[in-house]
């Protein structure tokens, strides 16, 4: 015969209490004006029932008193339900289900998984609580919306645990698991860019969307920019600082600094790299002084929460410039520098990556590997200031190109005497 846990007495109480906090949430709603036939001494008893069939569990050492429990729960909860939806007219399932779940909390209570039952009666609650804001919310979303949403959870929680995490094809070149991972990546952060705009883009959307988009393709985000400037008058000032310095930023300290350490953990690489950065962050705050008036401006949304082309173009640039690295470095190291420009110009995250699995992989030095990052951060803003040159307002033109030679020539000329001491 199986023992009472030790504490039983605790979870009884514990049961309790988890019945009365459901109970008082939909004793609440009934008062105002909610068809809830669950209140709270229906919840409190129905959590008792749950532990119960847990100390009969205990007290036989028999699994089928559980499943009895449950079993029963479903008929008098079934029952329930079809006599609310004779009075109200209503389908709605939600005090059926609330009441399994209540009965469960208990049960789970009363085997002493007590986080479990304290976490399942408290979302309960949670949900009742908030379903008035639920329903204005799921009344607002529109249907690209909700397509990007499943296609975003289709994609992070479906395919990419189903493939190999191993490399594969000529040279062990392509990992399916790291590209799918890059493209769920990708796909986050872009569906996060369309939120935050959706949410403040009467405020600082422009300023939030570069700062986000350029955490993984400032690139895009600077092409992004000349089309606006290209479209919309008025607004120069802004799209000039937003590129030198809101899509500068995420790059230089997420795409270069942080890709670069995530991959290798080496504070050496980081120590290495302080010159690049001190000018960087140097010249940004300069820039950042100069523009502060101008850098936040409304922005309407993007058309498309979830931009699968774009997102695969991403990932397919970023594993190019990985298998490129790797084989310059296999058959020409010494066009390595070159490689890694040409490349940050396509996408410096993909760059940085590269560099990363280089340097784990003994390719590239520490010291090395810090001054090809400085190389494609200076590649990374130069290019802007070209990419700048297709803006049809003058002053967007000239101003982009300048600021980004300027600093893109300070950030190499600190890499280069940072490396070989010049």
């Amino acid at each position: 015969m199986a023992l009472l846990p030790a504490d039983s007495l605790a979870y009884f109480v514990l049961a309790v209490l988890l019945g009365t906090i459901v109970g008082l949430e939909n004793e609440y709603r009934m008062q105002k004006g909610a068809k809830i036939f669950f209140g709270i001494r229906t919840s409190i008893f129905v959590a008792l029932l749950g532990y119960l069939f847990a100390v009969l569990y205990y007290a036989t050492a028999n699994a089928y008193m559980i499943f009895g429990g449950i079993a029963m729960i479903i008929a008098v909860l079934t029952s329930l339900y079809m006599k609310k939806t004779e009075l109200t007219k209503s389908p709605g399932i939600t005090t059926f289900v609330s009441g399994l779940l209540v009965f469960m909390s208990g049960l789970l209570a009363g085997l002493g998984y007590y986080s479990y039952a304290i976490a399942t009666a408290v979302l309960v609650a949670i949900i009742g609580a908030y379903k008035p804001e639920f329903i204005k919310l799921i009344i607002k979303i529109k249907r690209k919306e909700l397509l990007a949403i499943l296609n975003l959870l289709l994609i992070i929680l479906v395919i990419l645990p189903l493939l190999p995490n191993k490399y594969i094809g000529p040279y062990g070149l392509f990992n399916p698991f790291q590209f799918w991972a890059i493209v769920a990546t990708v796909s986050f952060v872009f569906f996060l860019q369309y939120l935050v705009l959706k949410l403040f883009r009467s405020s600082s959307g422009l300023f939030l969307s570069t700062v986000i988009g350029s955490m993984i393709t400032g690139t895009a985000i600077t092409f992004r920019l000349v089309e606006i400037s290209n479209k919309i008058k008025g607004h120069a000032r802004s799209i000039v600082y937003n590129t030198i310095f809101s899509a500068n930023i995420p790059m230089i300290l997420v795409q270069a600094l942080i890709f670069v350490y995530a991959v290798t953990l080496s504070t050496r690489i980081v120590v290495d790299l302080l010159p690049v950065m001190i000018v960087s962050m140097v010249a940004m705050s300069v820039v950042f002084y100069l523009g502060r008036k101008s850098i936040n401006t409304s922005m309407r949304e993007p058309g498309n929460p979830l931009p699968i082309l774009q997102t695969f173009e991403f990932a397919v640039i970023f594993f190019i410039i990985f298998i490129v690295s790797r084989l310059v470095d296999s058959l020409a190291p010494a066009f390595l520098p070159l490689a890694m420009f040409v490349s940050s110009l396509a996408n410096v995250a993909g760059a940085s990556f590269a560099l990363g699995f280089l340097f784990i992989h003994g390719g590239v030095s520490a010291s090395y590997t810090a001054f090809l990052v400085g190389l494609v951060i200076s590649a990374g803003i130069i290019e802007k200031g070209f990419i700048g040159l297709l803006s049809k307002d003058a002053y967007v033109r000239k101003t982009i190109f300048l600021y980004s030679i300027l600093i893109g020539l300070a950030v190499l000329g600190a890499s280069l005497v940072s490396f070989y001491g010049i």
